[in-house]
């Protein structure tokens, strides 16, 4: 029923955001992988992320000069970088994979829902970024690396045991660097301004 649809969906946003080597997170998707859990993740994001992105703005302009405006442009850049990500990235693993004719079976499906659901932690991060102060913002990302870079990292090294160990740490090495070069885009572009510190104003 959908009251169990949505309990397995709630139980997988939350094993996303458990980097413990004990969870096993490809066993949370499979054997049926959705694309509802991971849809609705990106959607939030994109939102989340322009918002936030906006009030920090917002903040990072109080005492300027210059009237603030609403950027729409960020929730298009967030909608094209977000699922760009969470689709060329897992279409490639398994594509690759499938070339390679490896052992390691990853349907597309389940490369899509893995690289959904670990975006689950941007949300609640995206939020608090918007907090005015650069050591928050810079702590913050390394709370997203430590949990959504830490459960995907784990779950594709765990996922290519059958490979040889020097190709697998090498396909492992350079997702979870295109996740950290995502997250600091992400903190880059959408956080980069911050509080400047209160300069009097000269008397005129």
């Amino acid at each position: 029923g959908d009251d169990d649809e949505d309990e397995i969906v709630l139980d997988r946003l939350l094993h996303a955001c458990l980097p413990l080597p004990s969870n096993d997170f490809m066993g949370k998707l499979r054997p049926s992988p959705d694309i509802y859990g991971p849809l609705w993740v990106c959607i939030t994001l994109v939102f989340s992320t322009a918002i936030s992105g906006n009030i920090a703005d917002f903040f990072a302009s109080m005492g300027d000069e210059t009237e603030w405006t609403y950027d729409f442009k960020k929730v298009t850049i967030a909608a094209t970088v977000i699922f760009l990500y969470v689709t060329t990235v897992p279409a490639s693993l398994s594509g690759y994979l499938w070339w390679r004719k490896s052992n390691t079976e990853l349907k597309l499906v389940e490369s899509l829902s893995l690289y959904g659901y670990s975006l689950t932690v941007f949300i609640p991060a995206s939020i608090l970024l918007c907090i005015n102060h650069d050591w928050i913002r810079w702590m913050l990302v390394l709370v997203i690396i430590g949990t959504s870079g830490a459960v995907l990292t784990l779950t594709i090294w765990k996922l290519l045991a059958g490979e040889p160990r020097q190709m697998a740490l090498i396909i492992t090495a350079v997702l979870a660097a295109l996740h950290v070069a995502l997250i600091l885009l992400f903190k880059m572009y959408f956080f980069a301004q911050s509080s400047k510190d209160p300069t009097p104003t000269p008397t005129r």
